[in-house]
């Protein structure tokens, strides 16, 4: 996967109940999120087939976790690359479930705005 380090853990992102009982059992070096929805515009088809998360979705999921810092960089890098779409990031962060880190997501939505 492009930018993926092997001493790093995959992240799958799966449509369901956190108290599904299969999320226990993740194999080595993969973490499972679950949701409860995907809109459509927040999942890709890559040529291979392999469905991913969007950029835009990609990015909220990333303010979960990353310092402001981390989450600019990661903005500008997606601009550096032609991929950052402001409007999409707006309409994904609109669609996910309250989360803590909206807030931040918003403030640096508004500096890329």
């Amino acid at each position: 996967m492009h930018g993926h380090h092997d001493d790093e853990p995959v992240h799958v992102t799966l449509v369901g109940d956190a108290g599904d009982p299969r999320g226990d059992t993740a194999p080595a070096g993969v973490v499972i999120h679950r949701v409860p929805y995907l809109h459509p515009d927040d999942v890709v088809t890559l040529p291979g087939g392999l469905r991913v998360t969007s950029v835009a979705r990609t990015l909220v999921d990333l303010a979960e976790c990353l310092s402001v810092t981390e989450l600019r960089a990661t903005f500008e890098r997606a601009r550096e690359l032609g991929v950052l779409d402001i409007a999409a990031v707006r309409r994904s962060a609109a669609r996910v479930e309250w989360r803590p880190s909206l807030a931040q997501l918003q403030a640096v939505i508004a500096e890329f705005s």
